[in-house]
């Protein structure tokens, strides 16, 4: 135990020097500690995804509601109607290149069944929220390119996990229902946006009251995750859900609430400058398991996969530079934001665990398509770490050449990577 307590102690200040490491040469502290996680785990077998037990799996999905969550506390709703349209085309057109790029991988190179390469072609469609949204207030990106990422991560999360069911029903009934799928998606998208945001107005009300007892610093936190676990019980998206909460709390002047009858004339709660700071505390030890965990989690048996993976992961990022040019010029994005937008696209622990889910159902090829999904999560990772100083560096020409137009020529808002 003594042992157990001396290496998470460690493994804190380690991860606070990764942040200030990140501060000055821009390697991102996520992948620092994702490549802790892989020597800890696949490379000296000195901790095993078993030893942390159910414990994994349920910190990392706080870790990813919590993420959602703060995202939603600080997303300015007055980009909104600038960004849905953008953040539509771009989450769609990625993931409909990615789905077709994987899925010619798995039935072609990995020869894989049509069907379970499909899965993992849909597990890997989206990007990852936890790594993207991390990365993307470490660079403190502007607006809007910052929030069409956020909700970009948001949105995949919930197609690729939607697909992917979708997909293991059509498995065990023998037929596709296209229509289904799509009502289910839409369906999940609307009715956890409006939970998250009838849960924001309940607790609006409720938080004065909750407030005034002792040691009541946690219950908004607690109140997000009876929120996600409700809606996620319901069969909606939890992690939407979450967002629109988060956004409701910190924008619910702008909302017109006090317009509504039973709310005119009442006192709404609001988010105290201690709740950002306990949050943020708390997002950064979650965001410290989250991606060691995730480094412990994969799994290398058939080694040539990563050579393939390395192929995908380029043929993806190729790809995502022209889906990013499609929303660039018609959202006045700078390039030097449009180039931050194109390299991150990363895989996350979101495919990891997606991918595992055929793998318990013994589809077919299942366990080939896991590994080669968990090389692809670690190599895009890699990549996009090596890409964003390149963006300001030996690539800006390109980059400028590729995304600059007479609307997106004004300098970003953001501080330029050295």
């Amino acid at each position: 135990m003594a042992e157990s307590l001396l290496f998470i102690g460690l493994i804190v200040f380690l991860a606070h020097y990764f942040v200030a490491l990140f501060q000055r040469t821009r390697v991102p502290d996520v992948l620092l500690l994702t490549l802790l996680g892989l020597i800890l785990g696949p490379v000296t077998h000195e901790v095993t995804p078993e030893a942390f037990g159910k414990a994994g799996s349920v910190i990392s999905t706080i870790a990813l509601v919590l993420i959602l969550f703060e995202s939603g506390v600080t997303l300015d709703p007055s980009v909104l109607p600038r960004v849905w349209s953008s953040t539509l085309r771009l989450t769609l057109t990625t993931m409909l290149a990615t789905f077709a790029i994987v899925l010619a991988i798995g039935i072609y190179s990995l020869q894989l069944p049509p069907l379970t390469a499909a899965m993992m072609a849909s597990a890997l469609g989206g990007t990852s929220a936890a790594v993207v949204i991390a990365l993307v207030k470490s660079i403190k990106m502007s607006d809007p390119g910052g929030t069409i990422l956020i909700l970009e991560s948001a949105l995949g999360d919930v197609l690729t996990i939607i697909l992917l069911l979708g997909l293991m029903e059509s498995a065990r009934s023998g037929q596709l229902e296209p229509a289904k799928i799509i009502g289910s998606i839409f369906a999940s998208l609307l009715c956890a946006g409006l939970i998250g945001v009838a849960g924001g107005i309940v607790w609006l009300t409720l938080m004065n009251t909750v407030r005034s007892a002792p040691n009541t610093a946690f219950t908004t936190l607690a109140f997000v995750f009876v929120l996600y676990g409700l809606t996620d019980i319901l069969g909606f998206s939890g992690a939407i859900a979450a967002l629109a909460f988060g956004a409701t709390l910190s924008n619910h002047p702008r909302m017109g609430l006090d317009r509504i009858p039973f709310l005119r004339g009442r006192k709404l709660g609001e988010l105290a400058h201690f709740d950002h700071i306990f949050l943020n505390e708390l997002l950064f030890l979650l965001k410290v398991f989250f991606f060691i965990y995730l480094g412990v989690s994969i799994r290398f048996t058939e080694t040539w996969l990563a050579l393939v993976a390395l192929g995908t992961v380029a043929a993806i990022y190729v790809v995502r530079l022209f889906t990013v040019r499609l929303i660039s010029t018609r959202s006045e994005i700078p390039w030097q934001d449009a180039s931050l937008m194109s390299t991150l696209a990363p895989k996350g622990l979101v495919s990891a665990v997606l991918v595992s889910i055929p793998v318990a159902a013994n589809i077919a090829g299942a366990e080939r398509a896991r590994d080669f999904t968990y090389f692809v999560v670690v190599i895009s990772i890699v990549i996009t770490a090596i890409l964003i100083p390149l963006t300001t560096g030996p690539f800006s020409a390109l980059y400028r050449r590729l995304y600059q137009t007479p609307t997106a020529s004004q300098p970003s808002a953001h501080p330029p990577l050295p």
